[in-house]
């Protein structure tokens, strides 16, 4: 035991070298076994739950590898920020409402080729900014082929054609 410590750095007030490299393969392959628990789609492109929960896991595993704080401690953390993803995924699946609160809903942003102004402001996005996602789904600019344009729960414009 006293040999796996002093690889981590466990005790050490200043990590060096091969500590900070013996925590990060560590870390690394703790961060794997986080991702199966809390599932691929963390590390999709989904809503800004899933980026939160990345962020948040970047930060507590990428300090654990440096700084010589509790080792043991960010790996619960960390785990604890896991199991609340799952949880909460697997809350929002299992019920509208907690999916709404926690995923929010998407924002109809032009309904029936009628710009909805007020939800537009209310999210910053521009007609320029619809023009961009009407040539990257439908390949045109002609806005006379646009039905609908909505804000995803990920923050992807998404429109439908006429």
């Amino acid at each position: 035991m006293n040999f796996i410590s002093n690889i981590l750095g466990l005790d050490s007030d200043d990590l060096l070298a091969y500590q900070m490299a013996a925590r990060a393969f560590v870390i690394f392959t703790i961060a794997l076994v986080f991702i199966r628990i809390a599932g691929l789609r963390t590390l999709g492109k989904q809503s800004a739950f899933d980026h939160l929960t990345v962020i948040i896991l970047g930060a507590i595993l990428g300090r654990t590898i440096v700084a010589s704080q509790s080792f043991e401690g960010s790996i619960l953390a960390a785990f604890v920020i896991m199991i609340m993803h799952r949880l909460i995924a697997w809350l929002s699946f299992k019920n509208k409402k907690a999916g709404k609160l926690f995923k929010g809903n998407p924002i109809p942003l032009i309904k029936d080729n009628v710009d909805r102004e007020a939800n537009m402001r209310k999210t910053h996005i521009t007609k320029d900014d619809i023009l961009e996602a009407l040539r990257t789904e439908l390949n045109t600019d002609d806005l006379s082929k646009l039905k609908d344009a909505y804000l995803e729960r990920s923050g992807k414009i998404s429109v439908v054609k006429r």
